[in-house]
């Protein structure tokens, strides 16, 4: 046997046990959700974002997985929307699921809503689509249906093309 192609195989096989190793089975913040928000920090992008941590908090939780800090930043998208006695709950939660993140949320609450500072509480409903829609206003529930529309037309339309 060549000693090139057995060290081929050899780099091939590292390099796929390496990319499995890699590729999380977490789900990750959508990137274009967050870069519309750092670039437009407008309501609606706000909202996305907060749906977007919505929806990961739910995958997660379908796969019992656990995402430290997922629900501290879910809380500060909450903070921003006015959503103060929701987000001090969702802060709690990121304490009693992850303790060793207690000062930093600690330190969240002192900043952002202070008047629950000693609120303990969890609220223990989770979020699911239902409830997402439900805090969409009509004009982001129109927005974000026509972007779907396009995607799935973007889709429809590679497919065709692809055939």
């Amino acid at each position: 046997m060549n000693k090139n192609s057995s060290f081929g195989k050899l780099i091939t096989i590292i390099g796929i046990a390496l990319l499995s190793a890699c590729s999380s089975s977490q789900p990750v913040i959508d990137e274009t959700v967050l870069l519309a928000y750092c670039k437009e920090p407008t309501e609606a992008n706000m909202e996305n974002l907060s749906k977007n941590y919505s929806s990961i908090i739910n995958k997660t939780r379908k796969k019992g997985l656990k995402q430290p800090g997922i629900y501290s930043d879910y809380a500060v998208t909450l903070v921003k929307q006015g959503r103060r006695a929701e987000a001090n709950s969702w802060f709690n939660r990121e304490i009693s699921e992850f303790a060793s993140s207690r000062a930093y949320v600690m330190q969240l609450k002192r900043m952002l809503i202070p008047e629950f500072i000693n609120d303990n509480s969890i609220n223990t409903e989770t979020p699911t689509e239902d409830n997402e829609q439900q805090g969409l206003t009509p004009s982001s529930r129109n927005a974000a249906e026509k972007r779907a529309a396009s995607v799935m037309e973007e889709k429809e339309n590679n497919g065709k093309e692809n055939k």
